[in-house]
């Protein structure tokens, strides 16, 4: 590889992330040159050649240069070559997913273009999904997008594919860490996304297995809790091609060290586990399903009780997937009278069940548990 080359991939690399993998590494940090770079030495006796010059000025001319001499200096100490430096410093400082197709038509390393352009675009879809699902699991993402989830997606990186196959790399660097206005440690949503994409997909993969085996679509219920959407279904089936013709496999090297590595999943879709995947899309996308084992908290907004009868029921506003939807309740004499009495003071109800959702209407099924919380008593 030319130098030109390496100076291209070192674009994706900071004075400070190198630093760090330096400290990492067990080097010591012996001071600066004035405002342009620090000097780094070994402090095992008998190493005083080992050192490292790094740039700390990217306002300076030659700073491109000086940080591939810096990398080049590391190397050549370590006995490896300026790539495996440059590769293993991104590994601590960035998620990498990796998608890889497999079909007879891509083993020279090329794709049909519009499938190529489509397994990008799915490629990202999958990230968002991954992002969205890290803010709130929802069944299925619509409108208009979280602001955390929209300024992720701008930080992340197209890789160079491989030979052999046809893959798509895509970086997501790790931000600055960054301290609360509490004092303590924020967690951005770069820090989530890589867990939650392989938690979801997880979680898809057994609930495939589950219901191909007979078993019940509750199992797509449940799935949804680890990150699982129509979002994430149409992105996974898109990988396969515009006539879901290949396989493909999705691998997550979180970030970290390589000598304690994170975990590395792999995940694998041949041909006829995108069917199901294509199942389990339309599955999500039906506007009538049911939630099992909820429990619903909201305000009391309609009241409903036929004369002369001792049950009624009653119309809660609440959050369902993260969006707001009115749930209705049937009550016994005594819940409905304590219901009333939480309308006129504007408390907050709770209730447990399974809840049943139309297009049109959503109804609290086996309901029970029925609770007041007065204002100001902690849920």
């Amino acid at each position: 590889m030319s130098r030109e080359d390496l100076l291209r991939r070192l674009a994706d690399i900071t004075p400070d992330q190198l630093a760090a993998y330096l400290t990492l590494r067990g080097w010591s940090n012996d001071g600066s040159v004035g405002a342009l770079a620090s000097i780094w030495h070994r402090p095992e006796p008998r190493q005083e050649d080992a050192e490292v010059l790094l740039p700390t000025s990217l306002h300076a001319k030659d700073f491109r240069d000086r940080l591939f001499d810096a990398v080049d200096a590391l190397g050549a100490y370590e006995r490896r070559s300026p790539v495996d430096v440059i590769a293993d410093v991104m590994g601590h400082f960035a998620d990498r997913i990796r998608v890889r197709v497999f079909h007879f038509d891509v083993e020279g390393g090329t794709i049909p273009l519009d499938d190529g352009v489509l397994l990008n675009e799915r490629a990202r879809d999958l990230m968002e999904a991954a992002a969205l699902a890290s803010l709130s699991k929802r069944r299925q993402f619509s409108g208009r997008k979280p602001e955390e989830a929209a300024e992720y997606l701008k930080t992340l990186r197209l890789g160079q594919t491989e030979i052999g196959s046809y893959v798509v790399n895509i970086i997501a660097p790790m931000p600055p860490r960054q301290i609360s206005q509490l004092g303590l440690p924020s967690v951005p949503v770069t820090n989530l996304v890589a867990a939650t994409l392989s938690s979801g997909l997880r979680a898809l993969d057994n609930a495939i297995q589950t219901v191909s085996n007979g078993g019940n679509t509750v199992a797509y219920e449940e799935a949804v809790n680890n990150g699982v959407s129509a979002n994430l279904c149409d992105a996974l089936v898109g990988l396969s091609g515009a006539n879901i013709q290949r396989g493909f496999e999705v691998t997550i090297a979180p970030a970290g060290s390589s000598a304690a590595p994170s975990p590395v999943s792999t995940f694998v879709f041949d041909r006829d586990k995108v069917e199901r995947v294509v199942e389990a899309a339309a599955y999500y996308k039906r506007e009538d399903y049911t939630l099992y084992d909820r429990t619903i908290t909201g305000s009391v907004e309609k009241l409903d009780r036929p004369v002369a009868e001792e049950r009624g029921t009653v119309t809660i506003a609440t959050l369902l997937e993260g969006q707001p939807k009115n749930v209705s309740v049937e009550l016994d004499e005594d819940e409905y009278q304590q219901a009333v009495d939480a309308h006129g003071r504007k408390d907050v109800v709770q209730c447990h069940g399974n809840v049943r959702v139309t297009a049109r209407a959503a109804r609290l099924m086996n309901a029970h548990g029925f609770r007041v919380i007065r204002n100001g008593e902690l849920l």
